[in-house]
C-alpha cells in the first residue's frame, strides 16, 4: 500500500495484527497510540497470514522511548511490535530482542521488517537469537509472502551496498539471515 498515513489511531494499527488476536491487539494498539507523537509521516506495507492481509506501519514516530511498563503479556508483546516500527533505531532494537524471545506467528512480520533495514546490530541480534534454525513463524511468513520476501532481500543487499560493502564484504549479516531463511524456507 502507498497511502500516506499522517494520522495514525488505534484502528489503524490493529490491522497489523491477524484476528485470531485481534481480543489481544485491541487494547495493545489503543496504548500504543496514546504513546504516538502528534507528527507521524508513514505508510504501511501488506504481508498475509493465514489468507489474511495485515498492514503493518513503515515507521511510528513515538513521544517516548519507554518499556511500555504499564502492560503485560500478549498485550505488551505486541506493543513491543509496535515498536520495532519506531524511527528510533534503538527503540527498535530494544523492542525487537522482546521479540526474539518468545517468536511468535504475529511477531514474525516485524522481524521479518527489521532484515531489509540498515542498522547490522540488529541484525546482528536476530542472527543471534535464530542461531543454526530460523523459527517456524518466520520461514512460515516468508514462504506465503514470496513477493515480500524477495523484496527483503533486495532491501538487504541494496543497504550493504551502501552502508557495509566495504567493511563487511560478504561477511556481511544480513547475507548470512537471508542463505539462512531460505534454506528454511
Amino acid at each position: 500500500m502507498h497511502e500516506m498515513l499522517t494520522s495514525i489511531d488505534s484502528d489503524l494499527l490493529v490491522n497489523a495484527f491477524p484476528s485470531t488476536v485481534r481480543e489481544q491487539a485491541i487494547p495493545a494498539a489503543e496504548y500504543a497510540s496514546r504513546q504516538l507523537g502528534s507528527v507521524q509521516w508513514t505508510d504501511r506495507f501488506e504481508v498475509r497470514m493465514g489468507g489474511e492481509a495485515l498492514l503493518i506501519p513503515a515507521r511510528l514516530r513515538f513521544s517516548n522511548n519507554h518499556d511500555d511498563e504499564q502492560i503485560s503479556g500478549d498485550i505488551w508483546l505486541m506493543a513491543r511490535a509496535l515498536r520495532t516500527r519506531s524511527s528510533d533505531g534503538f527503540e527498535r532494537q530494544r523492542a525487537v530482542r522482546d521479540l526474539l524471545a518468545d517468536v511468535r506467528p504475529w511477531c514474525a512480520p516485524f522481524i521479518v521488517a527489521l532484515l531489509g533495514e540498515y542498522l547490522v546490530e540488529i541484525l546482528d541480534d536476530i542472527a543471534l537469537a535464530f542461531g543454526d534454525s530460523v523459527p517456524d513463524p518466520v520461514a512460515d511468513l516468508l514462504r506465503d509472502n514470496p513477493t515480500y520476501w524477495f523484496l527483503t532481500k533486495q532491501r538487504v543487499a541494496s543497504y550493504w551496498n551502501v552502508y557495509y560493502r566495504t567493511t563487511c564484504g560478504a561477511d556481511y549479516v544480513g547475507f548470512k539471515l537471508v542463505s539462512q531463511i531460505d534454506a528454511a524456507i
